[in-house]
């Protein structure tokens, strides 16, 4: 099924199912009967969504910046930056205890979050470690729907399903100003059950902060959107997309900017 020219009235519907069937875990069962959309369709689909689940109470406290590493590109079959909202509803505190059964086929990524002071601007991105509209670095656990179900992989379906987002699991995080130049020593590890699974380290994890940022800032603005203070905004995982099949205790460790872990149980 492809249509040329989708009508308001088609994502209308669309977004009705699409919300109906995540909320009973089973995101996306469109794409299986063989709607394709491209690039703009996903995303006025997702804000479609959006205005659904706001409609109803929810509340967008944010976004995610996605597939931003080659090693995430490679497992979805993407070969671009995509971004999501997040929601208050799927937001955790640290040691929280999370059932698999309210996740489809649940899997995590590691990463570094922000807390903006503000609005970024152009200056905030002309070579500090950090921009300046950063009020807190936090590391994240981002909790994944990972269902694709289209014949292909898609930018469309991925987008459309608010980019397989899910929720988050955060720490406190720290102010940039609290640890100074020890943040270009920053590291990340991934742990389930003190096993090591995945780690980064190096320039690359504020790098990609930075550069995460400055694009979502100018996707946003095309959008007719603006990023504002107290939004949080998940600037993606270096390492891989991990699932979790099993019941374990999960933590990131991202020294200076602290930890953050959860407890995944059926």
């Amino acid at each position: 099924m492809r249509t040329a020219a989708v009508s308001s009235e088609g994502i209308e519907g669309w977004a009705a199912r699409q919300l109906a069937d995540y909320d009973v875990r089973r995101p996306g069962t469109m794409f299986a009967d063989g709607v394709v959309l491209n690039v703009s369709e996903g995303y006025e689909l997702q804000a479609a969504v959006a205005g659904l689940r706001c409609q109803r109470g929810e509340r967008v406290i944010g976004y995610k910046v996605g597939c931003t590493s080659p090693a995430i590109r490679a497992q979805l079959g993407i070969d671009h930056s995509i971004t999501g909202r997040l929601y208050d509803s799927e937001k955790h505190a640290s040691g929280a205890t999370l059932s698999r059964k309210v996740f489809a086929n649940l899997a995590i990524e590691g990463e570094l979050a922000v807390e903006l002071s503000r609005e970024p601007e152009l200056g905030d991105f002309a070579g500090d470690l950090l921009p300046a509209c950063v009020a807190r670095v936090i590391p994240v656990i981002e909790l994944h729907h990972l269902v694709m179900r289209g014949e292909a992989p898609s930018a469309g379906e991925l987008i459309a399903n608010n980019a397989i987002h899910g929720g988050i699991v955060v720490g406190r995080g720290v102010c940039p100003r609290d640890v100074g130049r020890a943040a270009g020593e920053a590291s990340l590890a991934i742990y389930s059950e003190d096993r090591l699974l995945e780690e980064c380290v190096g320039e690359v994890l504020l790098q990609t902060v930075s550069s995460s940022l400055q694009w979502l800032t100018a996707i946003v603005r095309e959008r007719g959107e603006r990023l504002r203070a107290g939004q949080i905004i998940l600037t993606g995982s270096i390492p891989s997309l991990i699932p979790i099949e099993a019941d374990c205790r999960l933590r990131v460790d991202a020294p200076p900017f602290g930890s953050v872990e959860a407890s995944v149980v059926a």
